[in-house]
């Protein structure tokens, strides 16, 4: 009888050894790597969480959980997003890109940073991203967010929970809600009672605890006051 018990068992071992390799080179093995939190330091996104020392999941994209269960997502970079063969655009707009068959909706002239995807040119996303581009255009312009990032809660019911909130005492609702997959959030634009200089106003709310929040997008200085 010829024995096979070398020749056998080195083939697999060398398969899942290569296929380590693969998953470690790409960044995209869905380790977790614990740290010792430091301080009593505010939470506000990815790097913030991690420097607080919460654990990070090495995944694509990577992903830092704090213990009451929020979860930030590592933000694109120019460099991951040429890799993935998309457009970097500093000066980019989640709400002209999601509205561009509308124009009726007014968008706030705030510069969002994204990698841009989709389009005549069939620019793409890197490993972890999908492109989210507004249904039913042809050719389309997108952008690319985490993959399964889709929102739980629908734009019909986040205008319903902003028309209940205390927005409502601020201004009246202006548009349709668009979704930033970044922070889990609604934003519905929000045309004020009393105008503030340089600011766009809208009502946020937020897909995970439903809680809503006036956000005023102040941007510039202030002229300054005179004094005479």
């Amino acid at each position: 009888m010829k024995d096979k018990g070398f020749g056998t068992l080195i083939t697999p071992a060398i398969s899942v050894l290569a296929l380590l390799a693969i998953l470690f080179a790409t960044g995209c093995v869905g380790w977790v790597k614990e740290t010792v939190k430091k301080g009593d330091e505010q939470i506000e996104d990815f790097d913030t969480c991690v420097s607080a020392g919460y654990p990070v999941m090495e995944s694509c994209p990577r992903q830092c959980r704090t213990p009451e269960g929020q979860v930030f997502i590592e933000d694109l970079t120019p460099a991951l997003c040429l890799s993935g063969r998309g457009h970097w655009n500093e000066c980019s707009s989640r709400c002209r890109i999601e509205h561009s068959s509308e124009e009726e909706i007014v968008c706030p002239a705030v510069c969002d940073a994204l990698c841009e995807c989709g389009g005549i040119a069939g620019l793409s996303c890197p490993a972890g991203y999908e492109c989210r581009m507004p249904a039913g255009i042809a050719d389309a312009m997108g952008y690319c967010v985490p993959s399964g990032s889709g929102s739980h809660l629908s734009g019909e019911g986040a205008y319903d929970l902003a028309s209940r909130s205390d927005c409502m005492g601020a201004g009246r609702l202006n548009g349709t809600p668009y979704y930033n997959p970044k922070t889990m959030t609604w934003w519905i634009d929000l045309q004020p009672f009393e105008e503030k200089p340089l600011c766009h106003p809208a009502c946020v709310v937020h897909e995970d605890t439903g809680e809503v929040e006036i956000n005023w997008r102040c941007t510039g200085l202030l002229p300054p006051q005179s004094t005479s």
